[in-house]
């Protein structure tokens, strides 16, 4: 599987982030928690899946960035306890995510707004 970082081309247990899963492929965009956006009690990733899919693959795929499986990686500031949220059918293909963050607590959710065009029973095309 390959494993993309616009920072440093490896996955670090201590950021957040959002991914997409594109033919077995990880793509993968991550901060540090000190460049993360904080939102409540979160520290979270500072763009959205659209805004990352439109200015980096949308020309290359023709599709919107909700076709393929994806995910996002947010800190609890309360519980210290990072969550990986995916879709269902991706477990297999992030277990090399999350054994990065064994170093953390974490906890893996699914989530119905992470669902691709396959899983998403209402997907309109």
């Amino acid at each position: 599987m390959q494993i993309l970082n616009t920072k440093t081309n490896d996955i670090s247990y201590g950021d957040v982030g959002i991914f997409f899963i594109v033919d077995k492929s990880l793509l993968l965009y991550t901060c540090t928690l000190s460049e993360a956006e904080k939102g409540g009690d979160f520290l979270n990733y500072p763009e959205s899946h659209d805004d990352c899919w439109r200015r980096n693959y949308y020309n290359e795929y023709n599709v919107d960035y909700d076709y393929f499986p994806r995910g996002r990686i947010v800190f609890n500031l309360k519980s210290k306890l990072f969550i990986i949220y995916h879709d269902i059918c991706v477990t297999n293909e992030i277990k090399n995510l999350y054994k990065n963050y064994a170093k953390a607590r974490y906890e893996l959710a699914l989530d119905e707004h992470y669902q691709c065009h396959m899983c998403n029973l209402i997907y309109i095309e």
